[in-house]
């Protein structure tokens, strides 16, 4: 017997769920995942290499990070395998507890990018520097794209948030900004 919101109201819908847990974060995360697990095999495999604190401590931060990422696949399979018998409550409090997963999983980056500084006196800087201008760039582009008149007043005239998210050309598969 299925379980809707006629028969409980606490009961979250399925597209409440998948709001929260969506595809996108779940191949991001498992991609993430994926890279921090084969830098981890990879540089073990090199244990004997001269010491550096640098190679050190980047790699400190990515295994520190891999449980969270680890909980947040967890967390997700258990929302979705439980989509249509989730209480609200749930679903908040697992939501919440996947948001500070994915920050601190998120950490990782920096612990890669601190072991891929280390590389030359080159490399570092260089990727530092292109990071940051791609980051500025995608920036600039999601938020200065230009878009015609019609869009324009149909999304000055939008009369809720759920208008204005049907109206961004950006992100049509999903409520919820990547950053």
């Amino acid at each position: 017997m299925s379980v809707n919101k006629q028969v409980d109201p606490d009961i979250v819908t399925v597209h409440e769920v998948r709001d929260i847990f969506s595809d996108r974060r779940w191949t991001i995360m498992g991609a993430l995942l994926g890279t921090c697990t084969a830098i981890l095999l990879v540089h073990s495999l090199e244990a004997n290499k001269v010491y550096s604190f640098q190679r050190e401590l980047g790699l400190g931060i990515v295994a520190s990070t891999m449980p969270f990422q680890i909980v947040y696949c967890a967390l997700h399979l258990f929302a979705r395998e439980n989509e249509e018998k989730l209480l609200e409550i749930d679903l908040k409090r697992i939501g919440n507890l996947s948001v500070v997963c994915q920050i601190i999983s998120y950490g990782s980056m920096i612990g890669i990018l601190i072991m891929w500084y280390g590389i030359s006196s080159f490399v570092g800087p260089l990727l530092v520097a292109s990071s940051i201008v791609a980051f500025l760039t995608v920036r600039f582009v999601l938020y200065s794209s230009v878009t015609n008149s019609e869009n324009d007043s149909e999304l000055n005239n939008s009369k809720s948030n759920d208008e204005r998210v049907q109206n961004d050309r950006h992100y049509s598969d999903s409520n919820h900004r990547p950053w």
